[in-house]
């Protein structure tokens, strides 16, 4: 009973100062409506991008990005592509150029490029979907141009990727042509100590058990070289990776099984066997030396797009309605509030006069 009559006596007093809160309620919501129809419209616009495949040769994006050496651009040693995709989309770089493309220290009128930035990142939105996938999102005052600025951080992204893979398959192709030409070289020196030896010794045969160990003993030599080769390009970009780990075990391998081979006492067996490693060693090396070549030159997409961003039809904001319907509940709880806290204002000197009496 003692609620039913607080709240009545409440709803009183609120009705009792009727007029000035629906003057307070009509001003506030004519207000912030006015505001709301005079504020610029901003519009959205969406572009998303598949997640980004690991590459046929074992290198991963992670490991390709490390490998550029981009300075101010942190690629985690356990990270998932479509994750470093998001590290590149948000790092300065990337921005800058948007900045520039569009000229937005003037449109935002910003005086240094820390700041243009700082407000670049509060439009621009990227987003690791549960399907994988990569969703970039651009907000604008102009619908076109921000079409234009979500495709601008697809046409980034995938230039990024293909200066990283340029840079080192370059790296790859020169540290390669460097030990290639170490080979080549001793090849022929090995070649031409084996004539020799054949040429003072007329015709000497191995025998097959002999020949089974040099062959065996060469292929593993060859094995060996290339694997240095590899640990060399790995260790030329990163520190203790797991690619670096699993080379340097496969080295120690193939010492273990070196060192189990029984010894040749022959001096034509030995040279036979640096001829025969040394032109293993060639092929390899050769080979990899080409798919340097064919990476530093490639120049294909690497991102896929999966939708173009378009200009959008609707608005983001500002959401005029509800600014307009927030306006109104504010300023009606403000002046009830208000209202209650008048009249019960006005009612303690009485409150008091009675209580005197």
């Amino acid at each position: 009973m003692d609620q039913t009559v607080s709240l009545g006596g409440l709803w009183d007093r609120v009705w009792a100062r009727r007029r000035p809160i629906a003057t307070l309620v009509i001003s506030a919501t004519v207000i912030v409506g006015v505001i709301a129809f005079i504020l610029p419209p901003w519009f959205q616009a969406d572009a998303e991008i598949l997640p980004p495949a690991e590459e046929d040769s074992g290198i991963g994006i992670a490991s390709l990005l490390r490998g550029a050496g981009v300075p101010g651009l942190k690629i985690p040693t356990e990270v998932t592509p479509g994750e470093v995709f998001l590290v590149i989309l948000e790092s300065r770089r990337i921005g800058e150029q948007i900045v520039d493309r569009f000229d937005l220290k003037r449109l935002y009128r910003k005086k240094f490029m820390t700041d243009a930035l700082k407000e670049l990142h509060e439009h621009a939105r990227f987003k690791l979907t549960m399907a994988g996938t990569i969703q970039i999102s651009v907000e604008d005052r102009d619908r076109q141009r921000a079409a234009n600025m979500a495709n601008a951080y697809v046409e980034f992204l995938d230039k990024f990727n293909r200066q990283a893979r340029m840079t080192r398959g370059r790296r790859t192709r020169m540290f390669v042509e460097q030990r290639l030409a170490e080979t080549k070289q001793e090849l022929a020196e090995s070649e031409q100590r084996l004539t020799q030896y054949q040429a003072a010794h007329k015709a000497v045969v191995l025998t097959p058990g002999i020949s089974s160990a040099v062959e065996e003993e060469a292929r593993l030599y060859a094995r060996r070289i290339a694997l240095q080769v590899r640990l060399g390009v790995v260790t030329s970009y990163s520190q203790g990776g797991e690619e670096e780990l699993q080379i340097r075990q496969e080295l120690a391998q193939i010492d273990r099984q070196m060192g189990a081979l029984p010894e040749t006492g022959l001096e034509l067996a030995r040279l036979t066997r640096d001829v025969t490693a040394q032109e293993q060693v060639f092929a390899l090396l050769t080979a990899q030396y080409e798919e340097a070549r064919i990476t530093e030159a490639r120049d294909v997409m690497t991102v896929d797009v999966l939708d173009v961003a378009v200009p959008p039809e609707r608005k983001v904001k500002p959401r005029r309605i509800t600014m307009m319907a927030s306006a109104f509940i504010l300023s009606l709880a403000l002046g009830a509030g208000l209202a209650v806290l008048r009249e019960k204002e006005r009612s303690r000197p009485i409150m008091r006069a009675v209580a005197g009496d």
